[in-house]
């Protein structure tokens, strides 16, 4: 049962004892009878001055209808009271600096997905901030310094020391077996096979012109074309293989030779002034910005670029540490309730403003429809109150009084 209807029971029950005691007699008659009338009285007086904070009780308006008439004042000691009282700096700051901001991150982090959440916040701003560049501005103002990097880079050197880098044992004895490997795959290819048949063609018409004897012998030993091709093929197969073995002298003399070749290279000064001109001339004829424009956009920019993998790592190492740094936490603590401090005093003005607004927004009927349903139950609890009370002070009037009449009559 809602108290306004407990209150109105008890209102009903002590004016219905008080009609109904009306004709008793006696002592104990007596004082039910005004128990139950001083009830009904306070009752109606709290009744009265409930009902009069909200509306007009039985249509009196002497100083009733007490929210309606100071609803300005009353809406401004509230606006006073919540904005500098309630909610003022120093209150919100109290319970804010009781909270453990970094412990409730932490658990967030952890236990309710604000790790992939920050993750993909993390990636979405970047990636937005990525895709929005103008690849070709950057180009721009990148390539010439790139440009200049890679002029800077002494290519010729480079190369000098990677031929000597080559022409050491480790390095020169798998490069030859790869060559004699390479040349082995050819000597066996039909695309060499034709190309030295239309060769040993041209060789033996000019070697005959016109000289039917020579036609002759080359007929008489069977030197075909095909033939010459063909033993030519083997002799150049079997010293290849005679190489390829690495145990004779043939491969050491090859491979001394290879290896002088290598070390006289690195230091032919008109080899690496050539290299030198010719990467002078390669960089003065590329532009690079079409080049570096086209790689941001195909390789940086996107849906999933290659970085992507690397900035979640990033993150999720990030995150990590914060999860397992008690200094991290502190200072992150310090940081966010600083500023929410600095916030507020910088803000702390609107909030008249915005409890003044929300409240303006409400008719005078839906206010105090709003301010009784806060606080209906509490006034009803009065006029019970008032009931119970006044019947108690009422038996006990009449207990003094019927006391003085005796001790007095």
């Amino acid at each position: 049962m809602q108290k306004k209807s407990k209150a109105n029971l008890a209102l009903a029950i002590s004016a219905a004892g008080f009609l109904g005691s009306l004709p008793a007699g006696g002592f104990f008659g007596g004082l039910i009878h005004h128990g139950f009338l001083a009830a009904t009285i306070g009752g109606l007086a709290d009744w009265f001055a409930v009902t009069a904070i909200f509306r007009k009780p039985l249509g009196i308006s002497y100083r009733t209808d007490i929210l309606r008439r100071n609803r300005g004042r009353i809406m401004d000691a509230l606006v006073t009271f919540a904005s500098d009282d309630l909610l003022s700096v120093e209150n919100i700051m109290q319970v804010v600096r009781q909270q453990e901001m970094a412990t409730l991150l932490v658990d967030y982090l952890e236990h309710r997905g604000g790790h992939e959440r920050l993750r993909q916040v993390v990636d979405d701003v970047v990636l937005k901030a990525v895709n929005t560049i103008d690849t070709a501005r950057v180009a721009g103002e990148v390539a010439p310094a790139l440009q200049e990097s890679l002029r800077e880079i002494p290519l010729e050197n480079v190369f000098a020391d990677v031929l000597r880098l080559l022409a050491e044992e480790q390095h020169s004895r798998p490069l030859l077996h790869t060559f004699f490997q390479i040349a082995g795959r050819v000597l066996e290819s039909p695309v060499l096979h034709d190309v030295l048949l239309e060769n040993i063609g041209q060789l033996r018409r000019a070697y005959e012109k016109d000289s039917p004897g020579r036609a002759f012998v080359l007929s008489t030993l069977g030197l075909t074309d095909e033939r010459m091709a063909e033993v030519l093929c083997e002799r150049l197969s079997r010293k290849v293989r005679e190489l390829s073995d690495g145990e004779t002298e043939a491969y050491a003399s090859c491979k001394a030779d290879f290896e002088t070749l290598l070390i006289s290279l690195s230091h032919d000064e008109t080899l690496l002034a050539a290299l030198a001109a010719w990467k002078e001339e390669l960089l003065q004829s590329i532009d690079l910005r079409p080049l570096l424009a086209s790689w941001l956009e195909q390789h940086v920019k996107g849906a999933h670029p290659f970085w992507m993998d690397a900035l979640d790592r990033f993150v999720d190492r990030k995150i990590g540490e914060f999860e397992q740094s008690a200094p991290w936490q502190r200072r992150f603590d310090k940081l966010v309730k600083d500023f929410l401090e600095d916030e507020l005093r910088k803000h702390h003005d609107a909030i008249p403003g915005l409890i003044h607004e929300r409240l303006d927004e409400m008719s005078d009927d839906d206010l105090v429809t709003f301010a009784e349903a806060k606080v209906q139950d509490d006034l009803q609890m009065i006029r019970i109150n008032g009931a119970v009370i006044g019947s108690l002070v009422g038996m006990g009037l009449y207990i003094l009084v019927e006391f003085a009449e005796r001790m007095w009559g």
